[in-house]
């Protein structure tokens, strides 16, 4: 029995999705399967606006992730502000950061650790992309970071998740002093030989109010694209 095929067992397992569902559970399998996969860069770019939509602050940073030993290490290639390399004053702070640069339980409802808080089910829709067709499910996931109500879209040959988009419920709240008014996610995945599967964008779309130093009342509107690339497989020998 092959690595995911069992996998695919404890999915059904441990799933409180139902286990007549195939597909759900074979999507949660594949993403256990690929567990160990580590993206080689993770580049960010962040655009801040007021309330009139002008641009008011643009950010990009970009990490790589290596293997040391036995764990994942991150180190800042490059970051800049407006244009500006500033990459030398954020490698001074940079530690303070690294937990930006993780796989939240939001971007990945299909993780095995993540299925006791997540509902799904088939909306009835599908859609057709030459050969392939894609079965929509309609999700419900709790996470840290409150209750995300969402679309994935699941390839229904192979099992593979293709997209989500989600939207962040019980707005607005608060943040700190900050007050959250919307929170969007959509996230694209694609695979690669071997059965490798792995999220390639992400894109986050938020309002809200700034009320943090240097900050008060500004109304913004904070939009974030993550672009994941060069995966390789962690090992633990």
């Amino acid at each position: 029995m092959t690595f995911l095929h069992i996998a695919f067992c404890l999915a059904i397992l441990l799933s409180p999705v139902s286990a007549t569902d195939t597909l759900w559970q074979r999507a949660v399998a594949i993403s256990a399967y690929n567990r160990d996969q580590v993206p080689g860069n993770w580049i960010q770019r962040e655009e801040v606006f007021n309330g009139e939509g002008e641009s008011h602050l643009v950010s990009r940073t970009h990490v790589a992730f290596e293997q040391i030993r036995h764990t994942v290490e991150l180190r800042l290639v490059e970051a800049t502000g407006d244009g500006v390399d500033i990459t030398e004053q954020l490698r001074e702070s940079f530690d303070k950061m690294r937990s930006q640069f993780k796989m939240t339980p939001e971007y990945n409802p299909f993780q095995p650790a993540n299925q006791k808080n997540v509902t799904a089910k088939p909306d009835g829709r599908s859609r057709r992309d030459g050969e392939d067709i894609f079965v929509a499910y309609d999700y419900n996931q709790k996470t840290e970071s409150g209750r995300w109500r969402g679309t994935a879209w699941i390839n229904d040959a192979t099992g593979m998740a293709v997209e989500i988009s989600a939207r962040l419920m019980g707005l607005p709240a608060m943040d700190d002093k900050d007050r959250i008014t919307e929170t969007v996610l959509n996230v694209i995945f694609e695979s690669g030989p071997e059965g490798a599967w792995y999220p390639v964008k992400i894109a986050h779309f938020k309002r809200v109010t700034l009320n943090n130093f240097p900050y008060t009342k500004f109304y913004a509107t904070i939009e974030t694209a993550i672009t994941l690339d060069s995966y390789w497989k962690i090992t633990f020998e």
